[in-house]
């Protein structure tokens, strides 16, 4: 059964190189945020959805091994 993931680095067994690690997050944006920075740009707000490609809230964190890089699980925003 999978880990559920937080938004957040957290403590995990690796399931592929069976260590105990901290998993690195890497923010990934999806169509939803896509979508919600098309709609900024047609009301005139292009400056705010930029920011959405610059910080976490609009992205999902998806969270990696750092010993073996494997995929581990994904916190949907």
């Amino acid at each position: 059964m999978a880990t559920p993931m937080g938004p957040e680095s957290q403590q995990a067994l690796c399931p592929q190189c069976q260590q105990n690690i901290q998993t690195v997050i890497e923010p990934r944006a999806t169509t939803k945020t896509h979508i919600l920075a098309l709609v900024l740009c047609v009301f005139g707000c292009c400056p705010c959805a930029a920011c959405l490609y610059c910080t976490k809230c609009a992205r999902n964190a998806e969270h990696y091994c750092p010993t073996c890089n494997s995929f581990l699980g994904v916190y949907e925003r």
